[in-house]
């Protein structure tokens, strides 16, 4: 079966997400089947800076934590 996983960060600082993205598939063990990215950005933010979302799609038997 196919299941979703969903990770939210920061577009300044896609290595933290990337890190954490990759420390879960390790940790998991799963077979991931794909990975889709979106930008969500305020203009009127203050930040300055968007959301960074993952979207993992993984092979189990069950959804992984």
């Amino acid at each position: 079966m196919i299941f979703v996983k969903t990770f939210k960060g920061y577009e300044d600082r896609t290595a933290e997400l990337d890190d954490t993205v990759n420390q879960w598939i390790v940790a998991q063990r799963v077979e991931v089947v794909g990975i889709n990215s979106m930008l969500s950005h305020e203009a009127e933010s203050r930040a300055r800076s968007g959301d960074l979302i993952y979207t993992v799609l993984y092979k189990g038997d069950k959804p992984a934590a």
